[in-house]
């Protein structure tokens, strides 16, 4: 059974022009793309930029709606689903995003981005649970238990880049 399925995938954003705002024309971002992933595997998108990987990454988590096709995770297709049933479908679908700096908050030290996570799908008991657990990924990621304390802009792009996969492995 395939981890991740995406069949047929599509996101077309509508040009619009003129007085009413009509649509006269679509930008085809993700055309048409298939792939498979295994438990175990890893798949490497390659592509110029502008070419629609970034997009691909958000519609398959469902940051972006699609125009068409399957995303199917775990044998369910979460391209029909929405709220609730979409939420527990994301605590193991996570997405990693290209540009750390666009992506961590800046106001938010590392503790509250990784511990944000855990919040919103109730995953530690109580205060020192949540603690204890960001200090547990922060080192799986290759990261010392203090920087916790610290704020985005204190950090190295590659730095960055661990925080954000820290706060996806929180879920």
């Amino acid at each position: 059974m395939n981890l991740l399925e995406v069949k047929n995938l599509k996101v077309h954003f509508p040009v619009k022009h003129g007085l009413f705002s009509r649509v006269n024309a679509y930008v085809k971002a993700v055309d048409d793309v298939s792939f498979a992933i295994e438990p175990g595997e890893t798949l490497g998108l390659v592509g110029e930029s502008g070419c629609g990987k970034t997009t691909l990454g958000r519609a398959i988590v469902k940051l972006l709606e699609p125009t068409s096709g399957s995303i199917f995770f775990e044998g369910k297709d979460i391209a029909k689903m929405s709220g609730a049933e979409l939420r527990s479908i994301r605590r193991g679908l996570q997405m990693i995003f290209q540009d750390p700096v666009g992506s961590l908050d800046p106001r938010m030290t590392v503790e509250e981005i990784v511990g944000e996570a855990l919040d919103i799908h109730k995953l530690a008991a109580d205060a020192t649970a949540r603690r204890k657990r960001i200090r547990e990924l922060l080192k799986s990621v290759g990261l010392n238990e203090a920087h916790a304390e610290r704020y985005p802009h204190e950090f190295s792009g590659g730095q960055r880049q661990r925080i954000g996969i820290a706060r996806a492995l929180a879920v």
